[in-house]
């Protein structure tokens, strides 16, 4: 990773707090997954102020791909994420999308190889119910907050993990992640 993107990083994870962020290392093992895995077509449901958008972008850099990234705040946190994006030199990996999912989500491209889901966690399972056949064989859908939100994360949990065509498992990595992959 190239020194202004660290220093940027850096800045970025003073506003944790305020904007909600992943923490350092969720976001340096969602880059690692990404560039590990090789995904090219990664969408983000939460974009907030960017930061974690920007470890997204950095991974799909290396392997050739590209960032969806949906965010629904468009007085504070849609315009500040473009200015971090734009200070990030990563504009031409992230396409920005204005809007709420799961109704404002990208029509194209048709599948993903990753999804991300860090909005409102009442949502996640619609989230899941409208992307489940977007995310193809050996994708995957990272989410956050499992550990510290689970309680209004439970009927997401309680869905997926008993979808068949799904095996997740939980990572206490900053507010946990789970990873569920498409087996099917």
């Amino acid at each position: 990773m190239i020194e202004s993107l660290k220093i940027l990083l850096k800045e970025l994870e003073q506003t944790r707090e305020e904007f909600w962020n992943i923490t350092p290392e969720a976001g340096q093992f969602l880059n690692f997954l990404i560039k590990d895995r090789k995904y090219k077509k990664v969408l983000e449901i939460g974009t907030s102020n960017g930061y974690s958008g920007i470890w997204l972008a950095e991974a799909l850099k290396q392997t050739g791909g590209h960032l969806y990234t949906i965010e629904s705040n468009k007085k504070i946190r849609y315009p500040i994420a473009l200015a971090n994006f734009q200070k990030s030199g990563l504009t031409k990996y992230i396409t920005p999308i204005l809007g709420h999912a799961p109704e404002d989500l990208p029509k194209t491209p048709l599948t993903f190889d990753m999804a991300f889901f860090d909005a409102t966690k009442k949502d996640h399972i619609r989230f899941f119910e409208v992307l489940e056949k977007r995310i193809h064989k050996g994708g995957m859908i990272v989410t956050d907050n499992i550990i510290s939100h689970a309680e209004p994360l439970a009927p997401y949990i309680k869905a997926i993990k008993k979808n068949e065509k799904w095996f997740s498992v939980t990572l206490n990595i900053g507010a946990g992640l789970m990873l569920s992959y498409k087996v099917d």
